[in-house]
């Protein structure tokens, strides 16, 4: 097995053409790009390689490599090419690219999307209950599947003459006369150009880093909501039209977009631990099945004057969630949530649904999520009773908090430049990408920008 090249003296300081923050799937489909332009090029990543990896937010493949690995091979879905600034043609070729290329890893079939009867029926259910349903091409990989894929593209990168620092840490971006210096916890490294990709783990830190440097940033809309567990078989007839449906519609109360996000069919629930609170989020294996189907239901926030802080304003709920569940993500039964009952672990074992994150405590999220937006998710849940047959019932689990933030909009190019000449930002923390495969559209496009830049 290929090895990382690692900087392991904190004194060093190094020259390269392109620095590339973070290896999820931006920072390695940017890599690729870059792989044979006579370029010097180094990846710094956070975490270890994909399969020594017991992080879920950091490693080689980011968060990425802890999904079921859904590709969403649409431009519908996971962005929108006008804040690109390019047209859909442009953008379902750069999908077709990134597809092929985990076919050339080696990833074998997985695809869904049955454009026939079913789903015109699917659809009929949909419009009747006054849904949107999103339907698109899509493949799964799997969890177990995709740990090993990202290794093959790290080691195959390693090959092409891409230099990695694992391990290590940016502390800090500084403007240069001839580019940018790189502060890691390892040493200094001396760039050309920069495209930060520090997945939604980072976007935080990367958000502070673009205000000192004065680039042009914007507040966008952030997803809060749940995970919501229950039996496979209701829902396994819209499984077999569409994976990973995606349904979307707006409330009666508040007009709020409500939508479901990464179902995950025989899947697994899992937290997501970050400096101070702890998240949920789902995942499903190609080899290995669970009784349960899961996904999120996520109710959209947007503020306005004069709080606009859509950051800060999720991760305060984040934090009051995770210290209601006494340090661990909250589960509860969605008949109790409705009726705005607690649970308790006697309440949920009357459940016929065996949970599949068990570190976990009992309670009542709407002492942790405000109210419009418990309003919002239990409004959602009563109309995708209509589409999905059985889902209000004492059957059905709800876990909390799950939050995607997606809110930092930087202002860029159609290759993803910045307005600081020569840095660019790619993947979920540039505000434009959702997913693996919009993440790496957005990775290409600015190593296609850098390419423009220097040579």
């Amino acid at each position: 097995m290929l090895k990382a090249i690692e900087v392991m003296n904190v004194t060093s300081e190094q020259q390269f053409d392109v620095v590339i923050i973070g290896a999820g799937p931006a920072g390695l489909f940017a890599a690729n790009e870059l792989a044979g332009s006579g370029l010097k090029v180094v990846v710094i990543e956070r975490g270890t390689e994909a399969l020594k990896r017991n992080d879920m937010n950091f490693g080689i493949g980011g968060a990425g490599t802890f999904s079921d690995g859904k590709l969403n091979l649409t431009h519908r879905i996971g962005g929108e090419p006008e804040s690109l600034g390019r047209q859909p043609a442009e953008i379902e070729e750069l999908i077709q690219r990134v597809d092929q290329t985990f076919s050339d890893l080696g990833v074998e079939g997985g695809y869904s999307g049955e454009n026939g009867p079913k789903f015109q029926s699917l659809l009929r259910s949909a419009h009747a209950a006054g849904v949107e349903f999103i339907f698109a091409k899509q493949r799964h990989i799997g969890t177990d599947r995709l740990q090993a894929v990202i290794q093959r593209f790290y080691e195959l990168l390693v090959q092409k003459g891409i230099v990695f620092q694992i391990n290590t840490l940016v502390e800090k971006i500084v403007v240069e006369p001839a580019g940018f210096a790189v502060q890691t916890d390892h040493g200094i490294l001396k760039t050309r150009a920069l495209i930060a990709a520090p997945g939604r783990a980072g976007a935080y830190w990367l958000r502070e880093q673009a205000r000192q440097l004065g680039i042009k940033t914007s507040y966008g809309p952030i997803d809060v909501g749940i995970r919501v567990e229950f039996p496979a078989v209701i829902y396994e007839e819209i499984a077999s039209v569409m994976y990973d449906a995606k349904f979307r519609l707006y409330t009666k109360s508040y007009d709020d977009l409500v939508r479901t996000f990464c179902t995950n069919p025989h899947g697994y629930i899992v937290a997501e631990k970050l400096d101070d609170f702890v998240l949920v989020n789902g995942h499903a294996k190609w080899n290995s099945k669970t009784a349960n189907t899961n996904f999120a239901l996520l109710s959209r926030v947007v503020l306005t004057d004069p709080v606009e802080d859509t950051t800060k304003y999720g991760r305060d709920i984040a934090r009051l969630a995770t210290t209601i569940g006494g340090g661990k993500p909250i589960i509860q039964r969605l008949t109790d949530f409705v009726s705005g009952r607690r649970s308790t672990w006697e309440r949920i074992a009357r459940s016929a649904t065996t949970p599949t994150l068990q570190d976990v405590n009992p309670g009542d999220i709407a002492m942790a999520f405000p109210q419009r937006i418990v309003t919002n998710l239990i409004e959602g849940l009563n109309v995708l009773n209509e589409i999905i047959a059985g889902l209000i019932s004492n059957n059905t689990l709800l876990y909390a908090p799950e939050i995607k933030f997606y809110d930092t909009k930087y202002q860029v190019t159609p290759f993803m430049e910045t307005t600081l000449p020569n840095f660019f930002v790619s993947g979920d923390a540039s505000g434009h990408s959702r997913g693996i495969v919009y993440s790496a559209v957005t990775g290409i496009l600015a190593a296609q920008g850098v390419k423009r830049n220097l040579k």
